[in-house]
């Protein structure tokens, strides 16, 4: 059986391609002015932080978009912050390591209109051992780790608006009121769509509150 010819394109705006393809390599960040980048204080004992989460989110989402170990991280974030003519100090690196252990991630999101209809289910995700064709020719692996991600969408925008990370033996039920508490209390929730794992009644009282 013969392939099918791949389709061909012609290109006669040759002034709207270049631009396209000049486009797809420029980077623009903004920094908001109002943003929260120095810590509250937490009247607490003992010293305080001086970085809001958000600002070491800011920070970790851009190492990680340009592939920046932590210190070359942190001299991006302030030559950033020196072109927007923004005093803000820069976290250094050991804080951002230590930070990142326990960072509280916001997830930004438009918002539906209305209240909130939730798509929830789970995946495995595969963190060690060789690929799925070395699996079948050579046998599974002793080091083998799995963990899972149960994650909830947005029925109407489709953007992730709750995430949880387990280990690979997590039952996908107990995860359920986890994920509701990340919406916030003042976010209305009309339905919960899930498979039949959810179907407890630990989950059912977890939606009805």
């Amino acid at each position: 059986m013969s392939r099918p010819p791949k389709p061909t394109c012609k290109t006669i705006n040759w002034q709207a391609y270049n631009q396209a393809l000049r486009q797809r390599g420029s980077l623009a960040v903004w920094f908001d002015p109002e943003m929260q980048w120095d810590a509250v204080p937490s009247g607490r004992r003992g010293r305080q932080q001086a970085h809001s989460d958000v600002a070491i989110q800011a920070c970790l989402t851009l190492k990680v978009l340009l592939g920046l170990p932590l210190r070359q991280a942190t001299g991006f974030v302030a030559s950033l912050l020196e072109l927007s003519g923004l005093g803000w100090s820069v976290p250094d690196f050991s804080t951002l390591s230590r930070r990142q252990k326990t960072l509280d991630v916001t997830i930004p999101y438009r918002g539906s209109k209305g209240p909130l209809h939730l798509l929830v289910d789970s995946t495995g995700i595969k963190v060690e051992g060789e690929g799925e064709w070395l699996r079948r020719k050579h046998g599974a692996s002793k080091r083998r780790v799995w963990r899972k991600i149960h994650i909830g969408i947005d029925e109407e925008t489709l953007e992730i608006r709750a995430v949880e990370v387990t280990s690979g033996n997590a039952g996908d039920a107990p995860m359920l009121p986890e994920l509701l508490k990340q919406n916030g209390l003042d976010q209305q929730i009309a339905t919960v769509t899930a498979d039949g794992a959810y179907d407890t009644r630990a989950c059912h009282d977890a939606i009805a509150d």
